[in-house]
C-alpha cells in the first residue's frame, strides 16, 4: 500500500451491529487520494436511487494520507454523505484533532450503514470499533455529550457528536467535535440522527503517526509550502488574516461574485 494510509476502512452496519474492516483499494487510493476523494468514491457507488435519511444512505468520516503527519495544514476531516440539504453527494469538514487521532487510531476512514434499534455512538482504538448505548445522551447538547463521554472513555479522547437539531432531523444540522470544530454543511448532522447516530469517540496515540520515508526531503518540503503560504496576499491569507479574524463569513462576498451561494431557497446562486 502507498504511504500516508493504514489500509483499514471500518465499515459498520447500524442495523446488525456488524462491523468489516477492509482495506483500501491501491487504484483508488492513487485516484482519489483520500479523504473527500474516497468518501465521495463510496457514496457514488451506493447508487443514485438512495435517500438521504434511507438506512442505505452511508455516511462516511474520512482522512487523508497526509492526516496525522507533521505536514501543515493536513487535519482535516471530512464528512461525506447524500445530503439532505441538496439531494446530492455532499461533504463537510472540521478542523481540530479528530481526523489526526482517528489516523492514530489506525483508520483511514469508518463508513456507517444502516439504523441503530436505540441511540448509539462508536467507540474507535487501536484499530477496533466498538458500538454502544447512547439513550443517555439522547437530547444533549454536542458540549453535555462530548464532556460526558469523555468522563467515560478518557479526556485524552477526541470525537464529534450531533445535537438536538441533528437527532431531529433538521436538514442543516451538522457534527461538532471537543475543540468546537464543526462540519456545518449539508445536513451531515441529521444523516447522523436519522441512523440513531450520536457521536463518534476517538482515542489515538500520536506515536502511531505516519513516518516520512526521507525525513530530510520532508521537513525541506514542509518547509517551501509554508513559505509560499506565508507569502500570499489574498483575503484568506494569513498575512491578510482574514479567516483568522472573521471565519467563514469573510468568503461570502468571494462566493457571490463567483455565483456558488445557495439562495433563494437554493434556486439560484447569487444574491445579485
Amino acid at each position: 500500500m502507498i504511504g500516508g494510509f493504514t489500509n483499514r476502512v471500518a465499515w459498520i452496519d447500524l442495523s446488525t451491529g456488524d462491523i468489516d474492516y477492509r482495506g483500501v483499494d491501491e487504484a483508488d487510493a492513487k485516484k482519489y487520494i483520500g479523504a473527500r476523494g474516497l468518501g465521495v468514491k463510496y457514496v457514488f457507488d451506493n447508487g443514485p436511487d438512495v435517500e438521504p435519511f434511507s438506512p442505505d444512505n452511508l455516511l462516511c468520516v474520512m482522512n487523508g494520507p497526509l492526516t496525522g503527519t507533521d505536514v501543515n495544514m493536513s487535519g482535516r476531516l471530512a464528512v461525506v454523505t447524500k445530503s439532505p440539504l441538496t439531494g446530492t453527494i455532499a461533504d463537510s469538514h472540521m478542523g481540530g484533532w479528530t481526523a489526526a487521532k482517528l489516523k492514530w487510531a489506525g483508520f483511514d476512514g469508518l463508513v456507517f450503514k444502516g439504523k441503530a434499534d436505540k441511540p448509539t455512538y462508536a467507540y474507535v482504538e487501536d484499530g477496533k470499533v466498538t458500538l454502544h448505548d447512547a439513550s443517555d445522551l439522547w437530547g444533549m447538547g454536542v458540549h453535555d455529550t462530548l464532556r460526558t463521554l469523555r468522563e467515560r472513555h478518557g479526556e485524552d479522547c477526541d470525537g464529534m457528536a450531533i445535537g438536538q437539531a441533528g437527532e431531529n432531523l433538521v436538514r442543516l444540522a451538522g457534527w461538532v467535535n471537543v475543540d468546537d470544530r464543526a462540519a456545518g454543511r449539508n445536513g451531515t448532522g441529521a444523516v447522523g440522527g436519522s441512523k440513531n447516530l450520536k457521536a463518534i469517540i476517538v482515542r489515538g496515540d500520536r506515536k502511531a503517526r505516519p513516518r516520512p520515508a526521507d525525513k530530510d526531503a520532508d521537513r525541506a518540503a514542509r518547509k517551501k509550502a509554508l513559505a509560499a503560504i506565508m507569502a500570499e496576499e489574498n483575503i484568506t491569507s494569513p498575512k491578510k488574516g482574514g479567516l483568522s479574524l472573521y471565519g467563514t463569513n469573510v468568503l461570502m462576498n468571494i462566493t457571490e461574485s463567483i455565483g456558488g451561494l445557495p439562495t433563494n431557497n437554493a434556486q439560484k446562486t447569487a444574491f445579485g
